[in-house]
């Protein structure tokens, strides 16, 4: 008896893969549970949900792999025959009387078949033909479960491409607005370069001018380290403001012309005013928290840390009689 189902499995099986079918294809179009045809494949027809249903797959599996189920049939053994329903309307009956629950069960478990359902026979009319018995034949369309899931699966495609075109739209709105950004300082700085070439042709002019006339106010030179001690120069006789503004509060003491004319601490945003008039010479300002703290000469801070690699705490202001 087993070797009667084996020859058969065999020549379902052998059908099955000349049409390039799978056991899921098989399962989708009869809705057959794949363990079920792997029984009917091996010949163990005992592992079915009944002798009911051995006919009843047997005549399926073989409609779908395009080959005559009469013929099949007839190498059943004689007994198992004779308690199979006759023909197809037997089968029917026998389906109307509930028994068809037992055929499809645990299809209803997964979802996602049963969506696979709907569609299918929705689809039935455009994309698959079907005979009369609602069972596809070899050569139609059987992938078309790949096909909703992937149409199942659009809008999220959809939502990553959408997704994609936003974030590439925003890099590009990005670097466009960067580079403005980044611009402004080179037209700055050009501006800045600008101005102080303008600027320093007055100066240049007014230093030919002082030449003849001492009198005139020249600008303060950069300053000069030596240690922790900056020194500026300038060439005029007239009378000039030297102002100390201090951040912090710090212990500062003034001398002119080696004459002591203040010492004492300066509180935090505070200034002190000297004048350095047109008869002196010097300028000697020693400060005790230089941190922050600004000199301005006649309102034109001297920057008299700028350059220098260690803190300066004294500062020179020199008149100097003739420019060198």
């Amino acid at each position: 008896m087993d070797t009667d189902y084996q020859s058969i499995g065999k020549r379902l099986q052998d059908a099955r893969e000349q049409h390039g079918l799978t056991l899921e294809d098989i399962s989708s179009s009869t809705k057959i549970q794949v363990r079920y045809l792997q029984a009917i494949e091996n010949g163990q027809v005992n592992r079915l949900p009944g002798p009911f249903y051995v006919k009843a797959f047997i005549r399926q599996y073989a409609n779908t792999v395009d080959l005559d189920p009469n013929t099949i049939l007839d190498t059943m053994p004689a007994a198992d025959r004779a308690r199979q329903p006759k023909d197809d309307g037997e089968i029917k009956a026998g389906q109307n009387r509930g028994v068809s629950a037992h055929l499809f069960d645990g299809f209803s478990e997964n979802k996602q078949e049963e969506r696979d359902k709907d569609a299918n026979d929705s689809l039935s009319n455009n994309s698959i033909r079907v005979g009369s018995d609602r069972i596809p034949r070899a050569g139609m369309n059987l992938s078309t479960p790949v096909t909703r899931r992937l149409l199942s699966r659009l809008p999220v495609i959809f939502l990553i491409v959408a997704l994609i075109i936003l974030a590439f739209a925003l890099w590009l709105a990005f670097g466009r607005i960067r580079p403005s950004l980044f611009s402004q300082n080179p037209v700055n700085s050009s501006s800045t370069s600008i101005s102080q070439s303008s600027s320093s042709r007055p100066q240049s002019s007014s230093s030919s001018a002082s030449s003849s006339s001492n009198s005139q106010t020249q600008p303060l030179s950069k300053p000069q380290f030596q240690n922790n001690t900056a020194t500026m120069t300038f060439y005029d006789t007239a009378d000039h403001t030297i102002q100390i503004q201090a951040a912090n509060a710090g212990w500062t003491t003034v001398t002119v012309d080696n004459v002591r004319q203040f010492a004492s601490t300066i509180a935090a945003g505070a200034e002190h005013d000297t004048t350095l008039s047109g008869d002196q010479n010097q300028i000697v300002i020693h400060l005790g928290n230089p941190y922050n703290t600004r000199i301005l000469f006649d309102n034109q801070d001297t920057q008299f840390m700028s350059g220098s690699s260690i803190l300066i705490t004294n500062i020179i202001i020199r008149r100097e009689k003739t420019p060198q």
